[in-house]
């Protein structure tokens, strides 16, 4: 095939695949209600996903941001200073397995339609820890046994399912102000609608209450609901808070080393001038007074009027306002 036909094609898989990934981003709802109040597993199931993960290994660390521009890439950086904790093995930067449930599940039942005699071998959800922790297990293969992996993924799409595809391992689901990140969202692709990216962050919130209320339940243990804020304007209390939430040990922590994290992905300190408007993913260094925060006080009055009509209750709920009066 000629070079410039090869070009061509290539450019129009790029084009499918970017609206693709357009209209899944904003169009798609499943993943985002709480589907089962529990998730029936067969005791074979939890001690194969055991055994695979490695009985002797603590807990791995997934944080799951509510969208993308959530922090997530700052948070992580934050966390795997601990002396414990290693980051991103094998460069896998986000590890979107908590999205594949639904996949995970089809499996399952392409598996059991192709010899309906093993259906009964198996409860419904089975091939969830299965596969988790055949992740996990591929993960723990490039760390020492004595660290704790951390890996990261900016979606809570599926979050219901998180404790039955990784049983063994522990969560953090990291928020941001809705008004910032949908800021912060169109800064970083401005073709995309402002209606749309407050319906996904609200989207996005309701599932977390909802699954952080099931989880109170259930007296759920090895999870913390975080503020990218606080990271940001605390981080050595957010790092305390985590260390406790998730068995840590804090004084292993080098708090003298915060200021050594690098700013990724910001449109605010580039020096360019060309630049100015663009997002850099650059490894930046970050100013004493960088607080990439309340950006959206120069939203127009129909703008904050949309935000507040379509996400103004999750806001509240969340805690990041008392009312809509702002």
């Amino acid at each position: 095939m000629p070079a410039g036909n090869r070009e061509v094609l290539h450019q129009t898989n790029v084009l499918i695949l970017n609206t693709k990934k357009y209209f899944d981003y904003f169009f798609e709802t499943k993943g985002f209600r709480v589907q089962r109040q529990t998730c029936r597993l067969s005791e074979q199931a939890l001690r194969a996903a055991q055994l695979a993960r490695g009985q002797g290994r603590e807990p791995a660390i997934f944080v799951q941001g509510i969208m993308p521009r959530s922090g997530s890439v700052y948070v992580g950086e934050l966390l795997r200073l601990h002396p414990d904790i290693t980051g991103h093995p094998n460069h896998l930067w986000e590890f979107p397995a908590n999205i594949l449930a639904e996949d995970i599940l089809r499996l399952q039942t392409r598996f059991i339609d192709g010899y309906r005699y093993n259906l009964d071998k198996f409860e419904d959800y089975d091939f969830l820890p299965i596969v988790g922790s055949a992740l996990v297990a591929y993960l723990h293969s490039m760390v020492p046994d004595n660290q704790r992996v951390l890996v990261k993924m900016p979606s809570v799409q599926y979050l219901d399912f998180f404790f039955t595809l990784f049983p063994f391992e522990n969560l953090v689901i990291l928020v941001r102000d809705g008004r910032d990140l949908v800021h912060s969202t169109l800064k970083t692709w401005p073709y995309l609608n402002f209606l749309q990216v407050c319906l996904r962050w609200n989207r996005s919130v309701r599932i977390i209450l909802e699954t952080v209320k099931q989880f109170e339940a259930n007296d759920r243990t090895g999870y913390a609901l975080v503020k990218f804020e606080h990271a940001l304007k605390e981080p050595q209390a957010f790092v305390r808070e985590v260390c406790a939430r998730l068995c840590l040990d804090e004084t292993r922590y080098p708090f003298e080393r915060i200021e050594e994290i690098r700013v990724i992905g910001s449109s605010k300190l580039e020096n360019k001038p060309e630049n100015q408007n663009k997002v850099s993913w650059q490894h930046l260094k970050r100013p004493k007074d960088f607080r990439p925060v309340e950006y959206w006080r120069k939203w127009s009055a129909l703008r904050k009027l949309v935000f507040k009509t379509v996400a103004g209750k999750s806001l509240i709920e969340l805690g990041y306002c008392r009312d809509l009066n702002w």
